[in-house]
């Protein structure tokens, strides 16, 4: 045992979970965080239409799982067997910011048929144990114990103006891991940049006195972001739908720029 000081023993528990009072499953993906969104109701799994589930329902599901954050393109799922699940819900309706599926709003299907090639799946960007329902052993000096979940430092986030004039003006830069990289414009739009100015404790320009994309020179490092969509109400950039961290097809000329006012 002393040979393995300072090592983990992870027993992940994590293939399903119970969401409130509704259990749910991913099925017929390449991973526990992949797959076909399935829920036990009345006894009985059942699937939810694709047209009736968005990426604001993924990303309460996807961080229930504890698989981090939903990524941008809609996920292709293998459809059921002739035999499978019925489709039991029509639509799932979430703002994004609850605890639990179980606290969306969840209807019952209404309509005579759902195509089995339009059921609802998700695509999160991978497992996160700090999220899962996880065993962990972890060594110490008087042995192994179970630790305290709140000694777990929370993923650091950081987010910064980078070139500009000052604070609230400058190439975008965001910290994951602790190392700081950039993010590409594809699909950059004025509701992302009044996301980053109000995370940034600034003032928000309108659109129209802004012109072209501002640019303050390519950056260096990681290019961390890439096709980010944000609608405008979320709290802070990480909240926006985006590609998984560190995945892009960009390079640093597509470096975004975001101008705001000082506060």
């Amino acid at each position: 045992m002393g040979g393995l000081h300072g090592l983990g023993l992870c027993l992940a528990l994590c293939f399903g979970a119970v969401i409130g009072s509704v259990p749910v499953r991913l099925v017929g993906g390449r991973s526990r965080c992949h797959g076909r969104v399935e829920l036990l109701q009345n006894g009985a799994w059942g699937s939810i239409c694709a047209s009736g589930w968005d990426r604001a329902a993924s990303r309460v599901l996807c961080r229930e799982l504890g698989c981090g954050r939903p990524r941008l393109i809609p996920a292709p799922c293998s459809p059921p067997a002739a035999d499978g699940p019925p489709v039991t819900l029509q639509w799932v309706q979430c703002l994004g910011q609850e605890p639990a599926l179980a606290h969306c709003v969840l209807q019952p299907r209404d309509a005579p048929s759902c195509p089995s090639d339009r059921l609802a799946a998700i695509d999160c960007e991978g497992e996160r144990v700090e999220g899962c329902r996880a065993l962990v052993l972890e060594w110490g000096g008087s042995g192994w114990a179970w630790p305290d979940p709140k000694s777990r430092p929370a993923e650091p986030f950081g987010l910064r103006l980078s070139g500009g004039p000052g604070r609230c003006a400058g190439r975008l830069e965001v910290q994951r891991n602790g190392s700081w990289g950039t993010v590409c414009d594809d699909g950059w739009s004025a509701a992302n940049a009044a996301v980053v100015c109000q995370e940034l404790g600034c003032r928000e320009v309108p659109a129209e006195l802004l012109g072209d994309q501002p640019r303050f020179g390519p950056g260096t490092g990681r290019i961390w972001l890439d096709d980010v969509r944000c609608r405008g109400q979320e709290g802070t950039l990480q909240d926006c739908a985006h590609r998984a961290w560190g995945y892009h097809d960009c390079t640093h000329d597509e470096d975004v720029g975001v101008v705001c006012q000082d506060p």
